[in-house]
């Protein structure tokens, strides 16, 4: 049996396959990595010949992903995973300190939370250095599971064994209607007098359109979702350009925007969202991670 194959594979080879797995476009992926795009064609021939099997073919203009290139994927965000848990383990029994904390977060939570709970803890660690990655709640927990973050604030609740996952605090829901409208004096509203309405969302896979489309169930309707957005602050300023409603977390309170009123909702069962904090079991072993917990369930238990 040949055992050579795969021996000159490097993490480089890794990573860069992981980044093309994400889009399956050569020229995507070479503007990501900041290299040309016969670069990237060369380098996954290459890992091709190092494997000793194929992993993309060819499908007309675009090229895709074979059967063996998921597999890839897989094995390849948990050799990446253990690479980083593996230094960390040996930096941590050393006496160093942690890596750069790399923090997932959805949208809403880098309004205030998220960088609330980073000032305190840098109070106490000065040292410490952080990359805070916002996303929808679904790439959230992804980065978290896939190793690509260290800690990861969502209120998407991962499942896997290996992941500890604390609630912090539940959020409500509001309605934001333009500033000039009808219902922008009310005390609080039900979903039902919207019905009819035009909502502008947050992209799919974000929490704040799941809860969204959650509530409006509950208030028994689908919204007639008009336009799609990619960050909070653009769904409001939507709203108060008059194009619809929109459900949003009550952290968005935080921030005056003067065309739009956020209005809380009475609905049966609109309570809100719980936000959980979760990282990896082998990352609870290392200081600022703990206290990162500590902080952010300090944090939560005065938003709760």
């Amino acid at each position: 049996m040949d055992d050579t194959y795969g021996a000159e594979i490097t993490f480089s080879d890794l990573e860069m396959f992981l980044v093309f797995s994400k889009t399956e476009h050569f020229g995507h992926t070479a503007t990501e990595l900041d290299v040309s795009v016969a670069t990237v064609q060369r380098g996954i021939r290459a890992l091709e010949r190092k494997l000793g099997v194929r992993l993309v073919e060819q499908a007309g203009r675009r090229v895709r992903m074979l059967h063996t290139g998921h597999i890839l994927v897989r094995e390849a965000h948990t050799v990446l995973r253990a690479r980083h848990d593996a230094v960390d383990t040996v930096r941590a029994e050393s006496g160093l300190p942690h890596r750069r904390l790399r923090i997932a977060h959805t949208y809403s939570l880098g309004l205030g939370f998220v960088p609330g709970v980073l000032a305190e803890l840098l109070q106490d660690h000065p040292e410490l250095r952080f990359r805070c990655w916002q996303g929808p709640a679904t790439d959230v927990v992804s980065a978290l599971l896939h190793g690509e973050a260290d800690v990861a604030f969502t209120s998407l609740s991962p499942t896997e064994s290996d992941i500890v996952v604390e609630p912090l605090f539940t959020q409500a829901l509001l309605l934001t209607v333009p500033a000039d409208d009808p219902l922008a004096g009310s005390g609080t509203v039900r979903l039902s007098e919207v019905q009819g309405r035009s909502f502008i969302a947050m992209e799919p896979g974000s929490s704040s359109r799941t809860h969204m489309v959650n509530a409006c169930a509950r208030a028994g309707f689908i919204p007639r979702i008009t336009v799609e957005g990619s960050d909070l602050f653009v769904v409001e300023s939507m709203v108060g350009a008059g194009i619809g409603v929109s459900v949003v977390p009550e952290g968005m309170d935080n921030h005056l925007h003067p065309r739009v009123a956020r209005l809380p909702i009475e609905d049966p069962g609109s309570a809100g969202r719980t936000i959980f904090l979760a990282y990896g079991r082998g990352d609870a072993a290392h200081e600022s991670v703990r206290s990162l917990a500590r902080i952010a369930r300090t944090h939560g238990r005065r938003l709760g």
